[in-house]
Formats: C-alpha cells, structure tokens, sequence
C-alpha cells in the first residue's frame, strides 16, 4: 500500500527541497567584489580543490554502472558512491591542507593565537556529522543482523512457508558501506586537525584568517555529511520498502480441499517497517540542506563613500 508513496514522495520533495534551497543561496550569495582579495582568492581555489575531488568519484559510479545487472558487484559500488565521493572529496581537502598556503617571504612571522578544530569547525555540523555517523553504523549493525543468510534480503518464515524480499541491507550491502563510512571520517577528522595547524595566507588579518578556516573545516564537513545522511536515507528507504513488502499468500491440498494462508509480517512491525521506509524522505532533504548551505561569516571589503568638498 506504500509503495507508490515510497517512490513517489522522495523525489517530489527532492525537487521541492532543491528549488527552495538554490533560492536561498542565490539571496545569500556574496559577490566577489564584496570580499577582499585573500577571501575570493581561497573561496576560488577551495571551489576548485573540491570539485575536483568530488570528480574523482565519477569513475567510480560510471564503473559501477557498466557492469552487468546481476553481477553483484554492481550494486556494491552503487551503494558505496557517496561516501567514497565524501573520502576522495576530504582526501583532496587534506592534500590542499598540507601543501597550502605556502610562505612566499624570507622573513616569516606567525601570530601568537592558539588555535583548535573547536574554534575552526562549525559546532552545530560537527554535532550532526557525528550523530548521522553513528546512525549509519547502527542501521548496518541492525540490517545485517535482520537480514538472512544471503545478506541481500530479508525472509519472513511461518509454519508452512517463507517469504524473502530484496534489497536489504545486510552484511552484503552494510560491510562496503561501514568501510567506506570509516574512511570518509577518518579523513574528515583529519582535515579538521589540520585547519588549526595551516600556515596563514599572506595578506590576511586576523579575521579574515580565521574566515578561511572556519570556511575550509565547513567545506570538508558538509560533503561528508551530507554524504553520510544520504546512505543512510537510502539504507532506510531500501530497508523498511523491503520489510514492508515482504510476504505472500500460499497453499497447498490436505483431505480434498485447499488450504491457503498468508505469510508476511504483524501488523505493528509492518506499520513500523513503512515508517521506516518514509524516514528517508526527511533524511534526504537534510543532504541536499546540508551540502549546499555556504560557510557563514564572509568578510565583506567595506565600501567606499565619497565626500563631496
């Protein structure tokens, strides 16, 4: 009974969610000439830096997509892109990290400010990046242990048959995907330990200083987040649809006439199930909100007021 809703609701709201999300940022947008040099000179490279990373995981989907329908591999990789797309993303991020800004002076100075990921990083997204984090191994821990012996569905037995439904996320799907997850946060974590650390850009005071690295730690904790949270809407969707469909009717001759019956779940863990399944929906507007918020706090160049004599 929820299945066309299933379908249906996410994308509508997709679409919705996009729309009001890019007319935000289209109000919220600072132009480069409101910013000074230093501050448009990063925000041009880090959007480069990252998409670049980011690019790096087209391989990835595309070579996953090529391979042929049943060959099990092919969903592996489908499952894993985002959070390989958020690892290459943070990796990239952690290489720029290191290798910029470089001194371009003899005489080198450093401010004597004592810096920390607390101070760089935004608390609310570091908050969120962890919680979603722990969500999705948790929802691979309980997916592998539901699912059955396949490790790709889920199998309702009752006294005279069984039932399965696919796909689940088990071991097949949940292992890949935990792995990936790791990777993703340990690279994330990373490139927030090494924001603090980084050599100043040459030209920037002291606020502008610390605009860029609270935008550098924003930059790496968005896509690794928004990535993680939409696994995790996908393993939800992907699992509850699944218990929620799993099931059906069976018969079978006993003394000339015909039993039948039905094999699915209760009533209250298929209500559960499909909420489960709907669960996604929000999870996946978060994403999208998440990944194309901008950093706040850009530092605007003060304009210029002429003075008549």
């Amino acid at each position: 009974m929820f299945a066309p809703l299933v379908v249906a609701l996410p994308l509508t709201l997709l679409l919705l969610g996009g729309i009001v999300v890019g007319c935000v940022l289209l109000v919220r947008h600072v132009p480069s000439a409101q910013l000074t040099v230093p501050v448009v000179r990063a925000r041009r490279r880090g959007t480069v830096v990252a998409g670049a990373g980011l690019a790096l995981a087209v391989p990835l989907l595309a070579g996953g997509l090529a391979l042929p329908e049943t060959s099990p591999a092919r969903t592996q990789l489908v499952a894993i892109a985002p959070l390989a797309a958020a690892a290459l993303h943070a990796g990239v991020l952690l290489v720029r990290e290191l290798t910029w800004p470089r001194p371009t002076q003899r005489l080198r100075s450093a401010r004597l400010v004592v810096r920390s990921v607390r101070q760089d990083a935004p608390r609310g997204l570091v908050v969120l990046f962890a919680g979603t984090t722990a969500l999705l191994w948790g929802v691979c821990v309980v997916g592998t242990v539901l699912a059955d012996q396949s490790g790709r569905g889920i199998t309702v037995h009752d006294i005279a048959s069984s039932a399965s439904a696919t796909p689940f996320p088990g071991a097949f799907y949940a292992g890949p995907i935990a792995l990936a997850a790791a990777l993703a946060v340990a690279l994330t974590v990373a490139v927030l330990l090494r924001v603090p650390q980084r050599p100043t850009v040459a030209g920037a005071d002291a606020a502008t200083d610390g605009t860029l690295r609270r935008a550098a730690a924003h930059r790496a904790l968005r896509a690794s987040t928004a990535a993680v949270l939409a696994t995790t809407a996908a393993l939800v969707a992907v699992g509850g649809s699944a218990a929620h469909r799993v099931g059906g009717t069976w018969s079978y001759e006993e003394g000339g006439r015909v039993v039948t019956g039905t094999t699915s779940l209760p009533p209250v863990l298929d209500a559960v199930a499909a909420g489960v399944a709907l669960s996604g929906i929000p999870l996946l507007l978060l994403a999208i909100a998440v990944l194309l918020v901008p950093a706040r706090g850009l530092r605007r160049e003060p304009a210029l007021v002429q003075v008549r004599p």
